[in-house]
């Protein structure tokens, strides 16, 4: 009962830091927009070219990608083939449903990986416009996976103590 009791703990925490996430995505979303229209304005009333404000809308697209992800999963509103788990029940259901969860858990440790020694060569350059170091400029995709680890784990965790889920 212990454990279930630190599973929703987890949880609870996982799902605010996640919806957390979807809010400053919609935030982000804002800026781009209005990045996106002071551009147009710039350049067509002013003649001026605005390049940060194009590097800036394109760190904040991709921030809000990486940070709704986590949210989509933890919600189970990802995009998801539930062709098979969906006529699948009980213990076949359970176990396409923890293969699924493995793969994310394992797409998201693949990704840090391959995040470490990508940033491992890059860290040292900065973005042209901004001067953004690459490290600040990927800690939101970076934050984003490993949230997305993270709900796998627990969804997966979830599933072995019995709890039903959509897929």
């Amino acid at each position: 009962m212990a454990e279930t009791g630190v599973i929703a703990t987890l949880r609870g925490a996982l799902g605010a830091v996640a919806r957390a996430g979807l809010w400053i995505s919609v935030l982000l979303l804002v800026a781009i927009s209005a990045l996106v229209a002071g551009q147009v304005v710039a350049r067509n009333v002013f003649s001026l070219g605005l390049p940060w404000a194009d590097e800036l809308a394109r760190w904040f697209g991709i921030a809000l990608v990486y940070l709704t992800i986590p949210h989509l999963l933890d919600r189970g509103s990802h995009i998801a083939v539930e062709f098979l788990p969906d006529r699948l029940a009980g213990k076949a259901r359970a176990a396409v449903l923890a293969v699924s969860d493995l793969s994310v858990a394992a797409f998201a440790g693949i990704s840090l990986v391959a995040f470490a020694g990508f940033l491992d060569r890059a860290a040292r350059f900065k973005t042209p416009a901004l001067g953004i170091p690459n490290m600040i400029f990927y800690i939101p995709a970076l934050l984003g996976i490993v949230l997305l680890g993270l709900v796998a784990i627990l969804r997966l965790a979830e599933l072995v103590r019995g709890g039903e889920r959509r897929a």
